[in-house]
Parts: structure tokens; sequence; C-alpha cells
């Protein structure tokens, strides 16, 4: 049986598949260029999950009825010690010996389940390291709303909004634009709670818009959020490294766009179908038009790292990820936007930038998930009693003495 050091998890059921894709793919290269043995497991959009020859080749993926048809279908299982064990489907169910073994699972998702907890509390019942943030930094990262509220409970500035659930928002909608014209007036920025990559988003200047944005945003979410417009807007964003509580953040970058606001078209179709330098796609964010390191005074600088720390910390985020501030260019007031526990492309051009090249940021992210795995390990996770040997004796209608 095979047994591979890394699997890349990208794909997966989420508006997202295309960007994780990418991720995916960039990670894969950038890993075998530096000599890993590595296998490729794609998540189709319906959640099955696949492998086989030929799955780091991006052209595969124009096709993936044909792509799904020819790779191999995947149960994944625990292995033996500290691995992960994927069995192809098409065994009996007795029986089901043949597979690869894996040490160390790359998460490369981008939403759904593959980045809000889903598949890291996976990982962990199955017994495997994995990168990234955990179950429950993962799953507040993802909620827009829950991240914001922690990181204000921790001092930490944010933008006002207002949050709308679909129930509350069918069949009460004049009254809900009410409230939100009232406590956010124009422009105003909609936005699926539970989404990135700019999928759902928009800028709402009047009345109409803002009843036909809330409308859209329900179509990926049940939950949407609609924010104060910063005056003079400038988005600024930094990477964080590390651990809570051991951790660096990287350069800070100004994406570039023209309204300010970013679509999913200008993050990741314009760079789709080119090669870089280095042999990897440079689609994704790393194709995004942007200004590194961020033109701001160092003063603003060293209070955004600052920031980004403190946040990385109050949510327990682990791994890489890419904090996305809201700056204000007239009064450089800096606001919390929203956190990325997976960010697109793994922010590696805001590490390379540093002296940290692509390949070197994915080897310390799977020493990082090591770590964490055998930290966590050493920790009792049982606890000896003889309690269902005296359930037992009591039969099952017995009762115990207290």
């Amino acid at each position: 049986m095979h047994r591979y050091p890394v699997a890349v998890f990208f794909g997966g059921p989420s508006p997202e598949h295309e960007v994780s894709v990418i991720t995916g793919l960039q990670a894969v290269s950038a890993l075998k260029g530096r000599g890993h043995d590595v296998l490729p497991v794609y998540v189709s959009k319906g959640g099955r999950w696949f492998t086989g020859d030929g799955l780091d080749d991006v052209g595969l993926y124009k096709n993936l009825s044909a792509l799904q048809k020819a790779a191999d279908e995947m149960a994944l299982a625990p292995g033996p010690g500290r691995s992960l064990r994927l069995i192809p489907v098409d065994q009996p169910l007795l029986g089901r010996q043949d597979g690869v073994l894996v040490d160390c699972v790359l998460l490369a998702f981008h939403g759904g389940a593959g980045e809000n907890g889903g598949v890291q509390g996976l990982c962990e019942s199955l017994g495997v390291p994995f990168t990234g943030s955990g179950v429950m930094a993962s799953s507040v990262g993802m909620d827009k709303v829950r991240a914001k509220r922690l990181c204000q409970a921790d001092g930490i500035p944010v933008v006002e909004w207002v949050e709308v659930t679909e129930q509350a928002w069918v069949g009460d909608e004049d009254a809900r634009l009410d409230h939100i014209i009232d406590t956010l007036g124009f422009p105003a920025i909609v936005k699926p709670v539970h989404l990135g990559s700019s999928i759902g988003i928009a800028r709402v200047e009047e009345r109409s818009e803002l009843e036909a944005a809330v409308e859209e945003a329900f179509r990926y979410d049940a939950s949407v959020m609609i924010e104060r417009c910063v005056t003079n807007l400038r988005e600024i964003n930094c990477s964080v490294l590390g651990a809570a509580g051991d951790r660096t953040v990287s350069v800070l970058e100004e994406p570039v766009s023209g309204d300010g606001t970013l679509s999913f078209e200008d993050k990741y179709v314009r760079g789709l179908g080119g090669k870089g330098s280095k042999g990897r796609s440079e689609a994704g964010m790393a194709s995004l038009d942007r200004i590194i390191p961020a033109r701001v005074e160092d003063e603003v600088a060293e209070r955004i790292g600052d920031l980004a720390g403190r946040i990385f910390d109050a949510l327990d985020a682990s791994g890489v990820a890419r904090i996305d501030f809201l700056m204000d260019d007239a009064t450089n007031e800096v606001l919390f936007n929203e956190i990325n526990t997976i960010p697109g492309s793994l922010s590696f051009y805001l590490w390379e930038p540093t002296g940290v090249p692509f390949g070197e940021l994915l080897e310390k992210l799977l020493a990082l998930a090591i770590n964490r795995f055998e930290t966590r390990s050493r920790r009792v996770s049982t606890f000896e009693t003889n309690l269902l040997d005296a359930r037992a004796s009591g039969g099952l209608k017995g009762k115990l003495g207290s």
C-alpha cells in the first residue's frame, strides 16, 4: 500500500468550488517542486471524493463529469497510527483492504464544509493531522457576524452592520428595509454571512438596489449582513502565520478595484489560464491587481499588524489566515472586516516578499499541523470507569447510585 506524506484536499460542495481547485493545484505543484510525494484529492460539488493519475492537471477540470469517470472514487477511514486511509469505494463492503495511506492533510477548501469546521472535525475524528485552524476557529471564521462580535468584545474596532435572516425577512421586507436604512444609510454593502470570494456581494445606493441585493444574497445563504460603507475606503489586508500566541504577520497589501468593492471576477477570473515563471498557475488571489507592500504610514502599518495578530489570537486561529481591514483614508481609521481561515492561494503572495517562498510556507503549515496533532494526542482523551459494568450488573433499567 502506497503511503503519501501529504494529501491536498480541494473542491467540495461550495459556491467557491472552482477557487478551491485553483488553490489546491497551486499547493500540489509547489509541494512537488520541493520534492514531496503528494496525493491530490478532489471533492466533487456533490461531495464525492476522488483521486487518481493526472488530478494535478488543471485542464482536467474543464469537464468535471469526464474527470469523475476517469478518477477513482474513494472513502475515508482511520489508518494505522497517525494516518488516514483512502479506500476505493468499488470494493465489497467487507474486505476493503487496498487503497492509500496519507500522513497529513493540507486543506485547500474555500467555503462550505471544507472551511467551516466540518472537514476539520472529520479529520480530527479520523485521527490525521490537518493544516489551518481547528473546528471552532474555522466555524467562527466563516460566520462574519459571530467573528465580528467576538472581536468587538475584545476591543477590536469593526464596521457597523445589520444582520437579517431569511426567516425574518420574508413577509416583513418593508420594515426590515426601513430598519437597515435608518441604521446604516447609503451607500451600503450587502453580503452573505457565510461565504467568501465576494460571491453575492453588492454595493447599494438606494432602497430598490438594497432590496434586490438582499434577495440575491439569500440565494446563497440564509443570513445576510448589510454594512455601513466606509468613507474614503481603502481595503488593506494582512496575513498571519503560526498559532495563537505564537505568530508572525506578513507585509500588507492593498487590492485594487475601480469602486473599492472587489467582485469574484476581479479576484479570480482574470488570471485563469496563465502560468507563472515558477510553473504554477497564477490564477486565484495571486492574479489580482494589488499594491505590495501597501502604501500606508508606518504607524498605520504597525497598528494593522497588531490588530491582525490580536484577531488571530481572539479567534484561536492557526496555520495561515488572511485578515481584511477597511480603512478611511482621510482619518486613518482602521476597522476589522473579516478573516479568511483558508485564504485564496493561501496568501503565498504576501509571504514571498518577506523571503518565505510558497513551498516553504506550505512546509511550515504542515509542521504546525503535526505539532498541534501531537500536542493534542498527549492530552487525556479517555477516562477509566466501571460505569458500563455497573449499568450492566443492574440491567438496562437499573438505577446507578449517585
